[in-house]
């Protein structure tokens, strides 16, 4: 990185002779500045924030002596609020600038171009960091840096976790000057990408479909890609002759995507899962692409985030489809500890056309599986020709592999593994590490903290919660002392990591009503970054004559861009008496990474108990990547007691997760075509030992939506006078799967503990009126 500070600064001052430099402070003293600028000349932007600042950089610099724009010190220019950049002309250098604490007002943070008519070429953007710098609204799209024009280069960057939809980095072919543009994004580092929930996710995207045809030759090389999770895309290129090369990907739960384009290289990275699940390698559609000499090590992804995954392909594709895969090289490539080869992937109804002609050459496989690949087609469109596996392989060594006595390699000596000429060369290829990527003046903000508070709270100063929970920090806690009701007459706003729980001791819930004449629309109200863990409290939707309360508790409908999460133990929610309102309703484009409800009962709902299905727009959005619903009670509910919904195709996402265990639903959803749980397009849903009793009778107990590879089991569980399970391929229920009358101890009190014992898998206990475990 010394070294890159030398050259920049040999750019500013090597010309001083001839040159000049300019301090400006305004964008429009910058936009003059530059377009009277003459090769050599630098413009320094004065030190400190830029609100809301729109720039324009558009002149004419030399091959040899660019034009410099750069902070008058590295980093020390804040961009913030509603900032852009414009770049357009020739030969200029951008540096040194930091994006923070704002969003873009127009489609690009900064872009290679003023207008349709003024794109840039041979221009550079190096040094830049761009973090904090999300829209508000999740789904509005844009992208941090779009490439348009001819041979420009993005380089030594940091990006810190784009939260909105959007890539962030796209390569633009839209027209014949931008395409063949031979544009470098090298050395830079992509800092994380939590999942987004939805397609749009990716860290980088090259072109688009319908441009896909076109050659686009841009060079994606010694970037550092770390726990890009956005989506199954992290790099998704969808043009032509294009070279990802030595690239480091570290636990990303993704894959490198050659999705559209034919003729692109994969060379020499190396994707480290670190084993941890859905991290994936390299993904091929469409013809003419070589893989060569990437290490593979310890992925767990499998599917479309296999190490290796080539796809079927669709007769007579649309050109947004799938190509089939033909004529691909695959040699050299070193798969350590990975879950799985696959070849066929994503074949079904529609995706019938296996690769063909694939050479799979000179490549080493160390661990894994018992199968060294798996082949959904059989055809022998795959060519394996002098590949090796380790000697200690427990299953049959397939055509095309011989064993050696190689076994487990360390990371940091991989060079071993290309001694006798197979796989990887990493002692000539040299993978990329962290610390020679990104801005060198880059240091994230550390913050400064406290240890945690607890505020105690009574009934008689219930209003309260509202503005200790303003006022408090990440982390405190919010005690209700006192059992009894609890009136309240605003909700509390949760827009941090706050507890809230019920004191030690108490004979009975602390109990929160609405205590005014005005409607609240939930006790609890989740918003950006708010992460709420709440126990031993009740939710009462009426009492006396006083307003409703909406639901208990629900996320935001305001713009959301982070995620949330909730928690809670030990809670009993009931008296919402419409059929709109829920026990915990989350709301449009809001996305929580975990939602957990244990030993809590739900009872006497007109509406539904957990309703997670307000995404309707079938583009594969959902509201919760993680449920985790367990030893719960829903009784006399007149709507669903859990309702989850995913429409749509979309492959993009890993959820919803959803695991139900240990429930027991009682006089649940008895109208005609009624469901109890509705989980359409979980992914992977699990539902075990638990009880339907007098529920789902007017339709379905469990009704699924799902596609050939989710994951759904429906096991260990009682169906007594209760609906059927729906699923379209009919492949959810287990072998353990009764029809018994459960007894339980007193349900007129709410206490559903079981006098009867069934044969499930593990002990079965039911919660009782006041959460204790029977």
């Amino acid at each position: 990185m010394k070294n890159l500070i030398i050259a920049l600064f040999c750019i500013l001052f090597r010309f001083s002779a001839e040159s000049k430099t300019i301090v400006i402070t305004t964008a429009s003293g910058l936009k003059a500045a530059v377009a009277m600028a003459n090769p050599g000349d630098s413009i320094l932007l004065k030190d400190g924030i830029w609100n809301n600042a729109m720039l324009e950089i558009n002149g004419k610099g030399s091959p040899k002596i660019p034009i410099v724009i750069a902070p008058e010190h590295p980093g020390a220019v804040i961009l913030s609020g509603q900032s852009c950049l414009k770049i357009g002309g020739e030969y200029l250098v951008v540096s040194g600038f930091h994006f923070k604490k704002g969003y873009t007002p127009v489609h690009e943070v900064i872009s290679f171009r003023i207008n349709n008519e003024q794109l840039a070429r041979h221009c550079r953007v190096t040094q830049v960091v761009i973090e904090d710098f999300s829209q508000p609204q999740r789904f509005k799209t844009d992208s941090w840096i779009t490439l348009y024009g001819q041979h420009n280069r993005i380089d030594h960057s940091t990006f810190v976790n784009k939260l909105n939809a959007g890539p962030t980095i796209i390569a633009e072919l839209d027209d014949e000057r931008s395409q063949q543009n031979y544009h470098s994004i090298d050395s830079n580092y992509f800092k994380g990408r939590e999942r987004f929930g939805s397609n749009g996710g990716e860290s980088i995207r090259i072109g688009v479909s319908r441009y896909s045809l076109s050659s686009s030759r841009t060079m994606i090389t010694h970037n550092y890609f770390e726990r890009c999770n956005g989506e199954v895309e992290i790099v998704s290129v969808k043009s032509s002759e294009n070279e990802i090369s030595f690239n480091t990907f570290f636990e990303c739960e993704g894959s490198l995507v050659l999705r559209h384009g034919f003729k692109n290289k994969v060379e020499g990275n190396l994707f480290n899962g670190n084993n941890l699940p859905f991290t994936g390698g390299v993904r091929l559609v469409n013809p003419g692409h070589v893989v060569g000499n990437n290490v593979f090590y310890h992925l767990r992804g499998t599917g479309f985030r296999a190490s290796l995954a080539l796809v079927n392909g669709v007769p007579n594709s649309l050109i947004n489809r799938y190509f089939q895969v033909t004529d691909v090289r695959i040699n050299n490539n070193t798969f350590i500890g990975c879950a799985e080869i696959l070849f066929g992937a994503g074949k079904d109804a529609e995706r019938t056309l296996s690769p063909q002609r694939i050479l799979f050459h000179k490549n080493l496989v160390i661990g894994g599986s018992r199968e060294v690949y798996t082949d959904n087609n059989a055809d022998g469109g795959i060519d394996f020709n002098n590949n090796v596996l380790e000697a200690k392989f427990a299953g049959a060594v397939p055509r095309g592999f011989s064993d050696e006595p190689v076994t487990e390699i360390p990371l940091q000596d991989l060079m071993i593994a290309s001694k006798k000429g197979y796989g990887a060369a990493f002692n000539v290829l040299n993978p990329i590490v962290k610390a020679k990527t990104g801005a060198p003046w880059y240091q994230q903000a550390r913050l400064t903290t406290r240890k945690p508070v607890v505020f105690r709270v009574t009934r008689t100063h219930a209003n309260n919660l509202t503005s200790i929970a303003r006022k408090a920090l990440k982390g405190d806690t919010l005690l209700l002392s006192e059992s009894g009701f609890y009136q309240m007459t605003d909700e509390v706003v949760i827009d941090k990591a706050l507890v809230i729980t019920a004191g030690a001791g108490l004979l009975t819930k602390p109990v929160l009503v609405n205590g005014s004449y005005k409607e609240l629309p939930a006790f609890f109200t989740i918003t950006n970054k708010g992460r709420l863990s709440v126990s031993g409290i009740a939710f009462k939707g009426t009492y006396k004559s006083f307003a409703n309360a909406d639901a208990g508790i629900r996320s935001s409908e305001n713009p959301m861009n982070r995620h949330y999460t909730l928690t809670v133990d030990r809670c009993e929610f009931y008296d919402f008496n419409e059929s709109t309102q829920s026990g915990f309703k989350a709301s449009k484009s809001t996305f929580a990474d975990t939602i957990s409800f244990t030993n809590s009962i739900f009872h006497h709902i007109s509406g539904s108990g957990i309703n997670l299905a307000a995404e309707k727009d079938d583009k594969g959005i959902y509201n919760a990547e993680y449920t985790l619903i367990k030893n719960c009670v829903f009784t006399n509910l007149l709507g669903s007691a859990i309702n989850i919904y995913r429409g749509g195709n979309d492959e993009s996402t890993l959820g919803p997760f959803v695991e139900i265990d240990h429930c027991t639903f009682n006089e649940v959803d008895n109208r005609e075509q009624g469901v109890v749980v509705r989980l359409i397009g979980a992914q992977h849903a699990s539902v075990l030992n638990s009880i339907f009793s007098n529920s789902g009778k007017g339709g379905r107990s469990i009704q699924f939506q799902e596609y050939r590879w989710d994951e759904i089991l429906v096991d260990f569980c009682n169906f007594y006078e209760a609906g059927k399970v729906e699923s379209f391929y009919q492949k959810a229920l287990g072998k353990h799967v009764f029809k018994q009358k459960p007894e339980f101890n007193n349900a007129e009190k709410l206490d559903y503990g079981l006098k009867n014992v069934f044969p499930l898998s593990t002990a079965h206990r039911m919660i009782g009126a006041n959460n204790k475990i029977f």
